[in-house]
């Protein structure tokens, strides 16, 4: 008896893959975690998808740097297994070809630098059970997302091009204007007011938008307006900036300047399609629910309450 009630527990529990070729590291992680989660361990990148391949699991989190294959190779292996399990990834900045593919291919929820903080880690583990309670939702089969296919409701929602560079914005504009409604601006306040006069699905963004980092406007919208697709198109190669517009702003795609006009077409139509799944599945917001940064910490220019005010009614 004691053994079956011990499995009925056990099943109850959400369950959690970490993943790490250090066994000392996977000991400590098991024994942080096993009273309130049933554990899951996987010394390599291939004895971690042995065990997606047998079941379901409900957060994945792996190490980068392992032999034979990274962690962003097993959670994109993981994506196509379970699409439902959340992906966490444990890495340092200097990883930052592996920050870039991780938020590109992987979609990452969080990630996490090492060394950790353990009061850090178990936050990060909650609201990645928390989110792994929603089914994802998958775009259908039969579309080819990277062709434009008008969509009712839509594609009356408009792009908005945050840049301080005008011979960006025109070519953005060119190029993306001739399928829907572009809107651009060159700071954070003429953002803003678009926002304020427009219905905007995706937003197309620099890092720093007229000497101003842009992670604030979208941690804000990522609150306010968690259906908006964020895309970074930027020249620059910042791997922490890269960390933080996963997990405050979860952005969808990180993209390097100069771009194709192919695939800067094909990822605005898969943010479009994005946005068109979050606004007929408002639950599926919750498993792109970012990290909460204090407002009164980091909004000197009141875009948290300027934002707030903007969606707090409709949001």
């Amino acid at each position: 008896m004691d053994d079956l009630a011990n499995t009925e527990a056990a099943a109850a529990k959400p369950r959690i893959l970490f993943v790490d070729d250090e066994p000392r590291i996977l000991v400590a992680l098991k024994a942080l975690f096993r009273r309130d989660y049933d554990v899951l361990t996987a010394g390599s990148g291939e004895a971690a998808l042995e065990i997606l391949r047998d079941g379901d699991v409900d957060v994945v989190v792996s190490d980068q740097r392992m032999p034979e294959m990274t962690g962003v190779e097993v959670l994109r292996s993981a994506k196509s297994l379970r699409p439902r399990a959340i992906r966490v990834l444990l890495t340092g900045y200097s990883d930052l070809s592996a920050i870039l593919a991780a938020i590109n291919d992987g979609e990452i929820f969080r990630f996490i630098n090492k060394p950790w903080s353990n009061v850090d880690l178990r936050q990060t583990i909650a609201a990645a059970v928390k989110a792994s309670s929603v089914d994802h939702v998958e775009l259908a089969a039969e579309e080819d997302p990277t062709e434009k296919v008008y969509v009712p409701g839509v594609d009356d929602i408009g792009t908005l091009i945050l840049d301080d560079d005008e011979a960006t914005r025109n070519t953005l504009q060119r190029v993306l204007g001739r399928e829907r409604a572009v809107y651009s601006a060159k700071n954070l306040d003429e953002g803003l007011e678009v926002l304020e006069k427009h219905k905007i699905g995706v937003i197309i963004t620099e890092l720093t938008v007229g000497g101003e980092r842009v992670i604030d406007l979208l941690s804000a919208l990522r609150q306010h307006h968690p259906s908006l697709v964020a895309i970074v198109l930027t020249g620059q190669s910042d791997a922490e900036q890269g960390i933080d517009l996963i997990n405050r702003g979860q952005i969808y795609r990180f993209l390097n300047k100069p771009i194709s006009e192919g695939l800067l077409r094909g990822s605005v139509n898969l943010a479009m399609r994005r946005f068109e799944i979050l606004q007929k599945n408002p639950a599926q917001t919750l498993r792109l629910a970012a990290e909460a940064a204090p407002p009164a910490a980091n909004d000197s220019r009141g875009v948290f309450k300027r934002i707030g005010r903007l969606f707090g009614l409709t949001a």
